[in-house]
């Protein structure tokens, strides 16, 4: 098999373009080190919800490719306290008087390293707080984000690592913002979940739990249609390890099973209004507004990176393809692999 790596101009904003017989990528580092495209080979399939213009990307920059969120999604009038410090993040959601999605989706990242090696594509990127006086104005530690992904085959893996060079506890919590393409007529979703969090009307969590009325449904794999969803949900506890939203196309056949690692414990699934044409599930380690929920640290998810440690997590996205009939249901089995 043959794969290859390049520098281009996408939307002209410098970007590096890698491809193999199955799958096509670009990650464009000056617009967060967002994964903007993804396309399926096979059938010339664009995965992801790309931006026909630079203008349009900037219009919603966390509606497009996949954003990589530092904090994830709200907190509470950008307000909270960890540790001995108290932190004030910009209010960057006027409406509703939250801060949301952190500071690094939208800025811009570096390359460090692109390798092709025999069947695989690596590329590296890097986020250095110490460089953005912005963010350590609001969030003063000084922390590096290292994005390893990974091309191999029909597999496409990413590896964060979090690294705390600060001298304090930094509070840590990481997300995916991944916008699917997903034609809701003809497409099926699958996700294990358990519960729900309750939310209030700024879509906060107030702390407790709800059942879910279509939770047998989802963990089978369901139709969205009719269906709008801003749901924060909380991750099945009888899954242990890996979870794996998965999304089947009906029209082509395509199934991409979404598999993140057990620092995860939760997921957004958002769809607007339920009908334009996109899906995001979207992977956490906390939930949203974790610091400022009286709830415990193991299920909000909270946690501390201590001074000089990181934090690794891992997701993969497997693209494959089923023969389709009137029979055909979401089940299928995962394929991933570790690389690192």
């Amino acid at each position: 098999m043959k794969n290859y790596v390049e520098e281009i101009s996408f939307l002209e904003e410098a970007a590096i373009k890698a491809w193999n017989e199955q799958l096509e990528i670009i990650i464009v580092p000056g617009w967060g080190s967002n994964l903007i495209s993804m396309v399926d080979k096979k059938t010339n399939t664009e995965l992801l919800r790309v931006p026909s213009s630079s203008a349009e990307f900037w219009e919603y920059p966390v509606l497009f490719g996949t954003p990589i969120l530092f904090p994830p999604n709200r907190i509470d009038k950008g307000k909270f306290h960890f540790g001995e410090r108290t932190y004030q993040f910009d209010i960057n959601e006027q409406d509703k008087q939250n801060h949301i999605h952190g500071f690094v989706h939208t800025r811009k990242w570096d390359v460090s390293k692109i390798e092709v090696k025999e069947e695989t594509i690596s590329i590296i990127t890097e986020f250095d707080s110490s460089k953005h006086e912005d963010v350590m104005v609001q969030f003063p530690h000084h922390f590096i984000i290292r994005m390893s992904y990974i091309l191999n085959d029909n597999l496409f893996a990413k590896k964060a690592e979090i690294m705390n060079k600060s001298s304090e506890v930094l509070p840590f919590g990481f997300g995916y913002h991944t916008s699917f393409l997903f034609p809701v007529e003809t497409s099926l979703f699958k996700l294990s979940v358990d519960k729900r969090w309750k939310l209030n009307e700024r879509f906060l969590p107030t702390g407790e739990l709800e059942d879910i009325s279509f939770r047998d449904e989802l963990n089978k794999g369901m139709s969205l249609s009719g269906m709008k969803l801003d749901d924060v949900f909380l991750s099945n506890p009888n899954n242990k390890g890996l979870q794996t939203a998965q999304l089947l196309y009906g029209s082509s056949g395509i199934e991409i099973n979404y598999t993140v690692d057990q620092s995860f414990k939760h997921w957004v699934v958002y769809n607007k209004d339920g009908k334009s044409g996109f899906l995001c599930p979207e992977p956490y380690t906390w939930v949203t507004n974790a610091p400022n929920l009286n709830v415990k640290a193991e299920l909000t998810g909270i946690q501390g990176i201590e001074p000089g440690d990181k934090k690794i997590v891992r997701t993969w996205i497997v693209v494959s393809h089923k023969k389709l009939d009137s029979k055909t249901t979401i089940l299928g089995g995962n394929k991933h692999e570790l690389f690192y």
